[in-house]
């Protein structure tokens, strides 16, 4: 199966939402990933930068404070110009302020260039299983 699957993850802008990212490190370290958490309050660029130095298989982004919409709309369009169109972007949390629909949220993200989107998650067994379908072809 080769190595394991490297992780950049964090949480976006200004949000100090420590333990959802700690609780989302943990389980991805036990199922068996490669994880560099970067914590809180971080800006697009440092994910881009981790994911460099990391030479990571996927990014996850994390926004709970729900104004994650206006630091990440033009983090795809980075990715792709810094040669890494072949990172997998995923984000999730709570994506916005207000009550609006999961699917109406998680298109909105989609369009921003994310490969998956998770607005107001029930489980992370959910990233878990795209994960694996996304980075070792798991059906």
């Amino acid at each position: 199966m080769g190595r394991a699957r490297r992780l950049v993850i964090g949480v976006v802008g200004n949000d100090i939402h420590i333990v959802a990212n700690r609780v989302l490190a943990r389980g991805l370290r036990l199922a068996g990933y490669d994880v560099c958490n970067l914590g809180v309050n971080n800006p697009p660029d440092d994910f881009l930068n981790a994911a460099i130095e990391f030479e990571a298989d996927a990014v996850v982004i994390s926004s709970i404070n729900g104004e994650g919409e206006g630091w990440v709309k033009g983090i795809s369009a980075a990715f792709i110009k810094s040669g890494l169109s072949g990172v997998r972007l995923y984000i999730g949390g709570n994506l916005t302020v207000g009550d609006r629909p999961r699917d109406e949220v998680e298109a909105r993200y989609l369009g921003f260039g994310f490969d998956r989107a998770y607005h107001r998650p029930i489980s992370m067994d959910i990233l878990l299983n795209d994960l694996a379908i996304d980075l070792y072809h798991v059906c």
